[in-house]
């Protein structure tokens, strides 16, 4: 829903589109019940975006989702994530059945794409949270001609409840 949401506000010009988009996704987050605020020391993701860098300002509970979402007003990944499987130096190899959602935004529009390789790696599990790195080197849209690489990725989660 919020994927078609976004799709819509790139037939403004570039602009317009952009501040329409943020403004609808800064909505729709608030509408989402248990989107949990970043912070230093808690929930956290960062990466670089074509050597852009980008951090989420929110992330979704993870029971909800099955994923490790983070967002930064319609811009962000989503991740497969499994509690059981946190331990440090696990790595996840990302592919056809595992690929990362990702949305980023490029001349005001938002755009969608599959992450298809890379991986994840949980760099350290202490007590309720997880801290793990990742990248995603081959991403695929509907334009061949359009690339994008995501580097230095970082997240910390809270695995509260870990069975």
């Amino acid at each position: 829903m919020m994927a078609s949401m976004l799709y819509s506000c790139g037939n403004s010009t570039q602009s317009t589109a952009q501040g329409e988009a943020e403004q609808l996704a800064a909505g729709i987050q608030k509408k989402m019940p248990g989107g949990i605020p970043t912070t230093a020391g808690g929930w956290t993701m960062t990466a670089k975006i074509n050597g852009r860098d980008w951090t989420a300002n929110s992330m979704m509970p993870l029971e909800e989702t099955g994923r490790i979402i983070g967002d930064n007003n319609g811009e962000g990944f989503g991740f497969p994530y499994d509690r059981r499987q946190m331990e440090v130096g696990r790595k996840e190899i990302f592919g056809q059945h595992n690929a990362v959602d990702i949305s980023t935004f490029k001349d005001g529009e938002i755009e969608y794409w599959s992450g298809y390789k890379g991986e994840m790696e949980i760099t350290k599990v202490e007590g309720d949270w997880a801290e793990g790195k990742f990248f995603i080197t081959d991403i695929r849209t509907a334009d061949p001609n359009k690339t994008v690489e995501i580097t230095d990725g970082f997240f910390r989660i809270s695995i509260a409840g870990k069975k």
